[in-house]
């Protein structure tokens, strides 16, 4: 990347664009956002146009080409606020502010809404959660998770909402809820098979993959996914070459340069 950083967001857009937005480093928050253009063929990192704020710990939301950054930190203090992009105008502008501030949440987009899962202010880990609708540029309050979750993974499968381990103020946890819109409550589904706190979470081929993470001692280099079909976790053999916390994990459909070799 241009800037070596962490506990930024990554989203696609339009397909074949990843774009890594804010995060931090020794030095700064970042309000820049770089973007990588996946199908050509010499794909490299380019600035493109920040967001408003600085801001990291946060969540990212994609609904529609529309980018979503909400809540955060933007080095002095945690944030409410959310703003979005308009990959037409290509132009960032507010929008209405959580009824929360959260830091270390999680994000998922279902049903065309975008909700902001857990996440903490000061020592409080929150369990609350809330939806915003975007033809009314509103928020509204969501069933409650049973356990307070910050630095928590989020993925979306077929309808279904889930949180990801994360931390509830004392422990690493590797225990997941589901929530499904209709009846508008939490499940809790089987345990991650390790704990895991600031962990990827990406939909492919119908499963759940959890990336990396970390278990309150170090980080990781292990993947495991969720199968909804048999409820169960499995460990997948290959390890990343590196262990991380707090990255991002995006899906892409592979341009075909990519099965020429292509390493990153």
């Amino acid at each position: 990347m241009i800037t070596p950083r962490h506990a930024g967001c990554v989203a696609i857009v339009n397909d074949n664009v990843a774009l890594y937005l804010g995060g931090e480093n020794s030095k700064s928050t970042f309000q820049s956002v770089d973007g990588l253009k996946l199908s050509s063929e010499s794909p490299h990192w380019i600035p493109t146009y920040n967001m408003l704020v600085k801001r990291q710990d946060f969540g990212v939301g994609v609904i529609n080409n529309y980018i979503y950054a909400v809540g955060g930190f933007d080095g002095n203090i945690i944030l409410n606020c959310a703003e979005v992009f308009d990959c037409r105008t290509r132009e960032w502008r507010k929008i209405s502010n959580m009824s929360t501030k959260r830091r270390g949440h999680g994000h998922g987009v279902l049903n065309n809404l975008l909700y902001a899962v857990g996440g903490y202010i000061s020592e409080q880990r929150l369990n609350t959660v809330e939806c915003y609708h975007p033809s009314l540029d509103k928020w509204t309050p969501v069933e409650e998770m049973r356990v307070r979750r910050c630095d928590l993974g989020v993925g979306v499968l077929d309808g279904v909402l889930y949180a990801v381990g994360g931390n509830d103020g004392l422990t690493v946890l590797r225990s997941v809820e589901a929530y499904r819109p209709s009846p508008g409550i939490w499940n809790n589904i089987p345990d991650m098979h390790l704990c895991r706190q600031s962990p990827g979470v990406a939909v492919i081929d119908g499963l759940l993959y959890v990336v990396g993470g970390s278990d309150g001692t170090s980080s990781l280099d292990s993947v495991e996914f969720y199968n909804p079909n048999t409820n169960a976790w499995t460990m997948v053999t290959a390890s990343m070459n590196y262990p991380r916390t707090s990255a991002g994990v995006v899906v892409i459909d592979r341009p075909r340069h990519f099965e020429a070799g292509y390493h990153s």
